[in-house]
């Protein structure tokens, strides 16, 4: 918030949890609270608790003194350079950014559901919930970045469908069968008249994709502004090496974007 001031709060969403390394910032900024999972949940809390993103991002517009207008983050993302509103709204209509693809044909979309037993995927979800609000040709991929959301638009989708959220968020762990609540707002502002743009600048690293030098080399690109979005994947499964290249390269650039140093951004296995 130091960097982008048109954000007026931050709700860090945690299944009854309270990170110690959030006290000093809690302390000194009323602005950023902690939502326990069953605020979110509501009459819906009997279900928990719950560990699939799907079920929780489903629920995350019923956070009480939400507003409006909300960029949602999953935990493995960072900003990564300074961002403006307008880069998210326009005239209060969320900027959608991603590509879009053609849906697969009959043959293929079979055979993928068949491999998707074994794992649900980030494409894949994204695809059922453009087919779920109405899309028929195509669908838009969208990106590891933050992500501009109304929260009007989740509550008119479900103002009607209460079966349908529950059967949603009663996913204890990410299923198949469970649209992405990202993809799922998406398509229905874009169902709404809402922009579509290219997918921002986004800088990605997940176990040996990259390492060694080339994992250095996107660090560097992050301390000099090159990604608007950054995504850290699996940090605890990286060798030791990769882990401590990221955890040095996020340290300076966000000690150098807040002028404060990060004293305890730190992982322990």
């Amino acid at each position: 918030m130091r960097e982008h001031h048109f954000l007026r709060r931050i709700y860090v969403i945690t299944d009854a949890q309270h990170p110690a390394e959030l006290d000093a910032i809690l302390a000194a900024h009323s602005n950023v609270r902690i939502i326990d999972h069953r605020d979110a949940f509501g009459e819906h809390a009997d279900l928990l608790p719950v560990f699939s993103s799907r079920s929780i991002e489903t629920v995350i517009h019923r956070i009480p003194g939400l507003a409006e207008h909300f960029l949602y983050l999953n935990d493995d993302i960072f900003v990564g350079r300074k961002m403006k509103a307008e880069d998210f709204f326009d005239q209060g209509i969320p900027i959608i950014r991603g590509n879009f693809h053609r849906f697969p044909n009959i043959v293929t979309k079979w055979l993928k559901s068949k491999m998707r037993n074994a794992r649900p995927g980030y494409n894949a979800a994204q695809r059922d919930a453009a087919s779920l609000v109405g899309h028929r040709k195509t669908y838009l991929l969208a990106e590891h970045q933050p992500h501009p959301m109304r929260r009007s638009t989740f509550e008119r989708y479900y103002e009607h469908r209460e079966a349908e959220l529950r059967a949603q968020i009663s996913h204890r762990f990410r299923s198949a069968d469970q649209v992405s609540p990202i993809g799922m707002s998406n398509h229905l502002e874009i169902l709404a008249g809402a922009r579509v743009e290219r997918p921002l600048d986004v800088g990605y690293v997940r176990p040996n994709k990259p390492t060694g030098d080339a994992l250095l080399e996107i660090m560097t690109k992050l301390k000099g502004n090159a990604f608007a979005s950054f995504c850290v994947q699996s940090l605890d499964q990286m060798s030791n090496d990769d882990r401590q290249i990221v955890l040095a390269g996020l340290n300076a650039h966000y000690a150098i974007v807040s002028g404060v140093p990060i004293t305890r951004f730190r992982h322990t296995v």
